[in-house]
This record gives structure tokens, C-alpha cells and sequence, in this order.
């Protein structure tokens, strides 16, 4: 988590290699109503687990299919850099292999494109209520 101030900013990375999907993500939510704070964008795979490696976000936001590394490499190796990840998958695939796969790596949610403001809100509110629950909180000191 990042301060802003006093307040702890919860840190968000969206990854998608459709430019438009991005800002798309980027401005459907107010971030700071949440209390988050998008950190960056990538654009693959690659870039997006750099980005992991060295800003250590709360939440990514990420495509399942990317160049560099897809969504579950990402998820993946994101988790060996640091296990307490949130992950939300966004895809246009409903395919149950995909899912399948996300949820063996401990996917907060995934949901289909094209992304709904409603979906992606409730899924963010509810990481945001995990993260900030005595036990969580209490396994990070």
C-alpha cells in the first residue's frame, strides 16, 4: 500500500495490451472514492511482471491474453514476488480452461469483457474490504 497523506492508498496495475481497455478500466472508477491509486498501465505480459517486481501492487488488473506472458503466467509468476496479489482477470474468452486456470493460482474474480462498471466496482470493493480486515491486516505486521 502507498500513503497519500495519512491514509494508506491500496496500489493498482492494469494490464492489457488493448490500449482503449486500459482507459476504458482507468475511467470507469473513481480510485480514490476506494482508496486506491492506479500506479501504472502495462501493455504485456513482460511489462506487467516487471511492474509487479518492482512497484509490489495490492491489486492487478489484468487480460488473459497478453504477448509476452499471458494472464495466468502473469498471475503465476506475480505470485512468487509477493503471494498476497489480488488478482481480477479481465477477458473476452468465457472459456472454463481459462477460468479454470485463474482459480487454481487464487484468482479474486474474473470477469468478461466488454467490463462493467457495476462488476468491476463490486469486485474491487470487496478486495478493498478483504484487505483491510483484522486477520489480513494482522498477518502483514
Amino acid at each position: 500500500m502507498q500513503e497519500r497523506g495519512n491514509v494508506q492508498m491500496i496500489k493498482v496495475l492494469i494490464a492489457d495490451d488493448e490500449l482503449r481497455i486500459c482507459e476504458l478500466i482507468f475511467r470507469l472508477i473513481d480510485w480514490e472514492s476506494l482508496g486506491m491509486s492506479v500506479i501504472a498501465v502495462a501493455h504485456d505480459g513482460r511489462e506487467t511482471i516487471k511492474i509487479i517486481k518492482n512497484e509490489m501492487p495490492d491489486i492487478v488488473i489484468t487480460d488473459i491474453r497478453m504477448p509476452g506472458y499471458n494472464g495466468v503466467d502473469v498471475i503465476r509468476i506475480g505470485k512468487e514476488y509477493n503471494s498476497d496479489i489480488q488478482f481480477i482477470i479481465i477477458s473476452g474468452y468465457s472459456q472454463f480452461d481459462y477460468a479454470q486456470n485463474a482459480i487454481h493460482y487464487g484468482v479474486s474474480d474474473y470477469l468478461l469483457k466488454p467490463v462493467e462498471e457495476k462488476a468491476l466496482a463490486w469486485c474491487l470493493d470487496e478486495i478493498r474490504t478483504f484487505l483491510a480486515a483484522p486477520a489480513y491486516i494482522e498477518i502483514q505486521a
